[in-house]
């Protein structure tokens, strides 16, 4: 490897493998899912199918699926172990048509620290059984879709959270589920940023059960299981024998899985941001290599998410355009007005980028450590790095000005020559029109734009032996 060109490329690989690795550590997770998929046995089937974060039309279409699926095997029950704050673009209605399918489905808030609020409620609602474990919540503070807070769509008032209201007093009640009458709150049971513990309920499961909240209250999901054998749901006798039956546990498949992990606010921002920041640091670099490409798959990612979600373009053109100013600022070599300009900017429309409810935010300090880190990118390592890489590339200008060089790409006027074992960039007079490939050049010098500036070399003026072993250089190369 050229010597003025390693450092470039070490740091270059060094971003690639970062962002490479931050791709890894989003969707290597869900390479595993369907591998909990288990072995057909002889007794009953039931399907379990988590619902975990929020519920998406990717959740949704998944579950219709797995039904559906459940349905043509002849499946005796599907079992939904559930885990929501809300939903996002989903309709309460979409929700419980959902459910209107032959085969029993039974819906368990668990584990303990489970949450069934918003469009999850509807669906716990709606179940043929609702089985819930304790230390849960289980109740309506939010709208059904979390991305329409000015319509604030109000769940519609089935059994269970007509259970709630008379219990609570309130249409919009939530419970907690405890061991026992009395308890306080779990310490194991998270609140929405936007609950207070004086906003819960707390009653124990016999209660629960007592005032038509749940069915039956189950810890773990083997106890699920159990309470299915021999219990009437949906109008069928279930022969449900736990140690027997074929239990299949369905996940969201790996490509599912990355759209329903990128539709969280916090993971989307930071997808944004990074893969832009790819992008402006190739825009320093000569060619476009891995790090580019990267960028690209990560920019467009978290582009998704934040199509899914609800989120501001005006802040969104904040953003772009902070980065932008910070990267014309570094390209003018000023770190001066425009980089303060587009911090502020950065961090403005970062803030106001998702102005939805507590489940749709990005947190303060996150947007202020990427804005932090954005403007020292810029300000300090982007500024190192072009100083050392025009350093370098100096140094290995002064071997070869005065040598012959042979055109790799069309210089028109600029393009790429090779000497000295090396490719370089370099430009043409204008007068010299096109340059082709394999004419030799002679190299002039280097302009401030770290491109060498070169003249076509008349029909014998380089001599045999420059031109010669130019043209042998080129040569090896294209053959290595």
């Amino acid at each position: 490897m050229p010597t003025h060109l390693r450092p470039v490329a070490v740091r270059r690989s060094f971003t690639a493998l970062l962002l490479l690795a931050g791709l890894l550590l989003l969707v290597v997770p869900s390479l595993a899912a369907p591998a909990r998929a288990q072995t057909a046995v002889d007794g009953p089937r039931i399907d379990v199918v988590e619902i975990d974060g929020i519920f998406d039309r990717v959740v949704l279409r998944h579950l219709e699926d797995q039904l559906a699926r459940a349905e043509r095997a002849g499946a005796v029950a599907v079992v939904v172990q559930l885990d929501s704050v809300g939903g996002l673009a989903v309709s309460a209605q979409e929700v419980r048509t959902l459910l209107d399918t032959d085969v029993p489905v039974v819906v368990w808030i668990g584990e303990p620290g489970a949450r069934a609020l918003g469009a999850a409620a509807v669906l716990a609602d709606a179940a043929d059984l609702l089985l819930a474990a304790p230390a849960t919540l289980f109740g309506a503070p939010a709208p059904v879709d979390l991305g329409d807070v000015a319509g604030s769509a109000e769940i519609a008032a089935g059994a269970r959270v007509r259970a709630i209201a008379e219990l609570t007093g309130e249409a919009g009640g939530i419970v907690a589920l405890a061991d026992q009458a009395g308890a306080e709150l779990p310490a194991v049971l998270p609140l929405p940023v936007d609950l207070t513990r004086d906003d819960v309920t707390v009653v124990s499961t016999d209660e629960a059960v007592a005032a038509g909240i749940v069915d039956v209250a189950a810890p773990t999901l083997p106890d699920v299981l159990a309470e299915l054998d021999g219990r009437q749901v949906a109008g069928r006798m279930l022969d449900v024998d736990p140690t027997a039956a074929d239990v299949r546990f369905t996940n969201l498949g790996l490509w599912d899985r990355t759209l329903h992990t990128v539709a969280m606010p916090t993971l989307a921002y930071i997808l944004l941001v990074s893969g832009m920041l790819a992008l402006l640091f190739e825009l320093f670099q000569p060619g476009f290599g891995v790090a580019g490409i990267a960028g690209i798959a990560t920019a467009l990612l978290g582009l998704y998410g934040f199509a899914v979600l609800p989120g501001s373009w005006l802040a969104f053109a904040g953003v772009l355009v902070g980065l932008l100013l910070l990267a014309a600022d570094l390209a003018l070599a000023r770190l001066g007005t425009l980089s303060i300009l587009g911090t502020l900017l950065l961090g403005v429309g970062s803030v106001t980028l998702f102005p939805g409810p507590a489940p749709l935010t990005v947190s303060l300090w996150v947007t202020g450590l990427v804005t932090a880190f954005c403007a020292v990118f810029f300000i300090g390592i982007m500024t190192t790095v072009l100083r050392n890489q025009g350093d370098i590339a100096l140094r290995g200008a002064e071997h070869v000005i005065g040598k012959v060089a042979v055109v790799r790409s069309m210089l028109n006027p600029e393009g790429h020559v090779f000497v000295d074992g090396a490719l370089w960039r370099a430009r043409a007079p204008e007068s010299a029109g096109k340059v082709r490939t394999g004419t030799p050049v002679r190299i002039l010098g280097m302009n401030d734009r770290l491109t060498l500036e070169v003249e076509v070399v008349a029909d014998g003026a380089a001599g045999p032996g420059q031109a010669a072993a130019a043209t042998d250089d080129a040569e090896a190369a294209s053959v290595s």
